[in-house]
């Protein structure tokens, strides 16, 4: 089994890599401190666990979450438990509250390796992500997102009532993270089907905004909205 442990505490990381060595089974074990570092490990190579910690620097535990694909096997190691209810309907394995305790551990182990995993919300089910804007984590409420632009290295979120939020992640990304009504029209834009009013020619109009269609994404779009001739 390959695992990796993301925690800002050395010490957690050391009693997480004991407790693996206890339960056997293990091939190696990664230990990393901050969420970037995390993320870069867990989009070159797949893990058989995880055991995330949900505030570290850099990236918080919640937007590696998000960004992670539907399979990962998480499990959260966290000093708050609050966010314990929330987690699981990003398809958590188990939810640990610190102080680590080893039978607790072992369970949550038992659960990885028999595959036991809730399932994860369902991309057309999905309600909100959350991102960074700054040292805020911001909940972007799907249901109110009219459209995504990309800017520079940024893509601004923009919703129904015309407000915004800024944030460093890519539309590439996104197209991975977002719910199959959000359809990538442009290689600057990301739209909300549901806000679609209609599309001449290389124009795609919206309630407030009108956005370019790009020619290599214009097919892949009419054949998503199930255009009939």
């Amino acid at each position: 089994m390959k695992c990796l442990v993301v925690d800002d505490d050395p010490l957690t990381c050391d009693t997480v890599e004991s407790f693996l060595q206890r339960v056997g089974g293990v091939d190696y074990c990664l230990k990393v401190n901050d969420g970037p570092t995390a993320l870069h490990l867990l989009a070159a190579e797949s893990f058989d666990a995880v055991f995330l910690d949900l505030e570290l620097p850099g990236m918080d535990g919640v937007s590696i979450l998000g960004a992670l694909p539907g399979d990962a096997p998480v499990v959260i190691i966290s000093a708050n438990p609050g966010f314990g209810a929330d987690s699981y309907g990003f398809g958590v394995v188990d939810y640990l509250v610190k102080p680590i305790e080893f039978s607790r551990f072992a369970k949550a182990v038992v659960k990885l390796k028999m595959g036991r995993r809730p399932p994860r919300e369902t991309e057309d089910r999905a309600e909100a992500i959350f991102l960074r804007d700054g040292s805020t984590i911001q909940r972007i409420d799907l249901s109110k997102l009219a459209f995504i632009e990309a800017q520079s290295n940024y893509s601004l979120f923009v919703f129904y009532d015309g407000t915004s939020v800024m944030s460093l992640i890519s539309l590439r990304r996104l197209e991975e993270m977002l719910p199959a009504k959000f359809i990538r029209i442009h290689r600057s834009f990301i739209v909300n089907c549901a806000c679609i009013l209609n599309i001449e020619g290389s124009k795609l109009t919206l309630p407030a905004k009108t956005l370019p269609v790009g020619q290599s994404y214009r097919e892949n779009l009419l054949e998503k909205l199930k255009v009939i001739n």
